[in-house]
């Protein structure tokens, strides 16, 4: 209310501003008499000019500004509160499937009829005139009471499809149904996945797995196609699910995006996996916990055998992300490989020689090639157990050397 008061006294005092209206979820939740989370605000007018006086009169730090028209003030002593949007009310316009939006400045109703949802389409006014009055072109009041996801016409999936992931999010999110119409337009425009870059469907698919409900999410994006329709080996196994599950419920669940990645991908084979990494197109490191977990598929067996050593396992596992190990750790069967993974994460990996590299040359062996293969056997031979000091690693690597680099 504290926000609320002010935008109606800065919409008094600004000549450039029209009208200014809280929008979109914020709406919702005070409908549904739940707490609200950050707030949404559509200025017809002046949104720039309106934003700074608000992060002012907020004691705020200037708002930052997006490409989109769109001003974020960071409140520092609202609780609850992270962040206040500010929007210009506008219009937008694709230039086809899938194409950003162009934007032309609107009113609000351009602004409610431009969005995703009807339950995101309603404005409460906080204009002196007409304070608190429900703006709701769209018929967003009853969906919010029936409990239904809606879109508004039968091309919101095609303009942007990334709506599709958003539906999904939503409906579990808030536990309602999707209206049966929009379920057979997400069926028929499953193929304008493919016209989205690779940037934008992993920042879907991302924040898919940072939700809480991130089992349902997934179990409704398969159920509904969307994760076939990202890339057809694209799936998430019955032991990945449970594993996600059970680890969400009890708080041990990563919040580290290679982690529930590893996870979310385990148990395909190498040809999807890749072909899954090219789809979502990302930086270098992105998906090397997805390739990881193929990887690992193809070496795995072998730490089974009852003669493998640490130096032998270390050899396996080194190159293997440990994200992808861990997923193993997590998803796989309870074989004595597992035990050794278990191993390898908690205790193998740490063990290093205590003999450097600056030791060998203190020792008057030469720099070059010879000094990393040394402490390479002096690694391994510690991992085995074979040497338990620093003067054993001394001396082993000293009975290796070719004689004319000890006399």
């Amino acid at each position: 209310m504290r926000v609320f008061e002010l935008c109606r006294e800065i919409a008094i005092g600004l000549d450039s501003v029209d009208g200014v209206y809280v929008v979109g979820g914020v709406v919702r939740d005070l409908i549904l008499d739940r707490a609200p989370g950050d707030i949404d605000l559509s200025v017809v007018g002046d949104a720039n000019a309106f934003s700074e006086t608000l992060a002012q009169r907020l004691d705020a730090s200037s708002p930052v500004e997006s490409q989109f028209l769109t001003y974020k003030i960071t409140p520092a002593n609202i609780v609850d509160i992270s962040a206040i949007d500010v929007v210009n009310a506008r219009s937008e316009t694709y230039a086809g499937p899938a194409a950003l939006p162009d934007i032309t400045p609107g009113s609000i109703d351009d602004d409610l009829k431009r969005r995703d949802f009807t339950i995101n389409s309603m404005a409460i006014s906080l204009n002196e005139s007409d304070w608190g009055t429900l703006f709701d072109p769209m018929n967003g009041f009853a969906d919010t009471m029936r409990k239904r996801i809606k879109v508004h016409h039968d091309e919101s999936y095609v303009v942007d499809p990334t709506r599709i992931f958003r539906t999904i999010r939503y409906a579990v999110r808030l536990g309602y149904s999707i209206d049966s119409r929009t379920i057979e337009l997400i069926s028929r425009s499953l193929d304008n996945i493919d016209r989205l870059s690779g940037a934008r469907i992993r920042h879907e698919f991302e924040l898919m797995l940072i939700e809480q409900n991130r089992v349902s999410i997934l179990k409704k994006s398969e159920e509904l196609g969307l994760l076939a329709a990202i890339s057809p080996g694209l799936r998430v196994s019955a032991k990945a699910l449970q594993v996600i599950e059970t680890q969400t419920e009890d708080g041990s669940i990563s919040t580290e995006m290679a982690d529930l990645l590893a996870i979310a991908t385990f148990g395909l084979n190498e040809e999807e996996a890749k072909q899954i990494v090219q789809r979502f197109d990302g930086p270098g490191n992105w998906g090397e916990s997805i390739t990881g977990n193929a990887d690992l598929s193809k070496l795995v067996s072998v730490l089974d055998e009852s003669g493998i050593k640490p130096s032998e396992i270390t050899d396996i596992l080194r190159p293997i992300p440990l994200a992808s190990i861990q997923a193993y750790i997590s998803a796989g069967p309870p074989l004595p490989r597992r035990d050794r993974m278990v191993d390898y994460m908690n205790r193998i990996r740490f063990i290093e020689p205590e003999l450097s590299g600056a030791d060998l040359l203190a020792e008057g062996i030469p720099e070059g090639p010879v000094i990393g293969t040394l402490i390479d056997i002096v690694r391994r031979a510690k991992l085995d157990g074979q040497v338990s000091t620093k003067q054993d690693e001394l001396e082993l690597a000293k009975s290796r050397l070719p004689g004319f680099l000890t006399d």
